[in-house]
């Protein structure tokens, strides 16, 4: 066992990732490829919305999915605000490293340890489909998060293709996504960076 922020963290236990208003990080359409978008959902009962805490050393984390087993990670292996977070197998590398923080509230930070920012939602947005990504520090519910165990005796449910939800992004969400795109491919991290 290990502590972290105001939870224990147990080996083999599997976590909600929850916002202050009750919903949940979770794979996206409980996608299993490498590269699955983490968004902000309804809690379900569902194994993509559960993770679980694998102890890297000297403080950090590997969070890993119940459903898929892959690792949560920053897309691009990007360090820049605006990185999205997505999902990838397991490397050794440390954009796949988060380190724990408490709040005064009781609530946790979630650091990834190669860029030195925080798990952050997609233009403040906290409804269903709200893209994870990572931010610089600012005060404020938006990057705190509440560690919940998920009880094993509860029956988790299984996955059915008619309760994928895939909302259209909304303009602003779009318009992030294409600048960060174009932030990158300017720098030569982006796809067609990588082309040349």
């Amino acid at each position: 066992m290990a502590k972290a922020s105001q939870v224990v963290l147990s080996e083999n236990e599997f976590y909600l990732i929850k916002a202050p208003n009750g919903k949940v990080l979770e794979v996206k359409n409980f996608n299993t490829e490498n590269g699955a978008a983490i968004r902000l959902w309804d809690y379900a009962g569902h194994p993509w919305q559960q993770w679980k805490f694998v102890d890297a050393g000297e403080g950090r984390w590997r969070i890993q999915n119940r459903f898929t087993g892959k690792m949560m990670d920053l897309a691009l292996g990007g360090v820049v605000e605006g990185t999205w977070l997505h999902q990838w197998g397991r490397t050794s590398g440390l954009s796949q490293c988060w380190a724990l923080e408490p709040t005064r509230n009781g609530r946790t930070r979630i650091r990834n340890v190669l860029a030195d920012k925080y798990i952050d939602l997609v233009g403040m947005n906290t409804s269903n489909g709200a893209q994870a990504q990572i931010w610089n520090f600012v005060s404020g519910g938006n990057q705190e998060w509440n560690l919940e165990r998920v009880d094993p005796t509860v029956q988790q449910t299984r996955a059915k293709a008619e309760e994928a939800h895939d909302p259209e992004p909304t303009p602003s969400q779009r318009k992030h996504q294409n600048d960060l795109v174009r932030k990158l491919n300017n720098a030569g991290k982006g796809r067609a960076g990588r082309k040349a």
